[in-house]
């Protein structure tokens, strides 16, 4: 089944840091897009439950990054953006 969930980091930092959440889990096998929203710094998944588990996304994030990303919250489909680009 196709899900969306919105992953925040645990805690603030940098707003670029969602840009390289969704490297990391665009490469994953049943992530089928990621969509960023940098004023929030939190980072839309799509993904096929049956190819990758919201665990395993959580953990790559958290091998990769150094920094724990929860789930915040389930979704049938992609919030509008807020931004397109870093507002650095």
């Amino acid at each position: 089944m196709i899900k969306t969930l919105t992953f925040r980091p645990s805690r603030i930092g940098c707003p670029s840091i969602p840009g390289t959440v969704k490297g990391i889990v665009s490469s994953m096998p049943g992530v089928e897009e990621a969509k960023i929203h940098y004023e929030e710094r939190s980072v839309d998944v799509r993904f096929d439950d049956a190819k990758v588990s919201e665990a395993d996304i959580t953990k790559k994030i958290g091998e990769e990054m150094g920094l724990a990303f929860e789930p915040v919250a389930l979704h049938d489909g992609f919030k509008e953006d807020v931004s397109q680009s870093c507002p650095m």
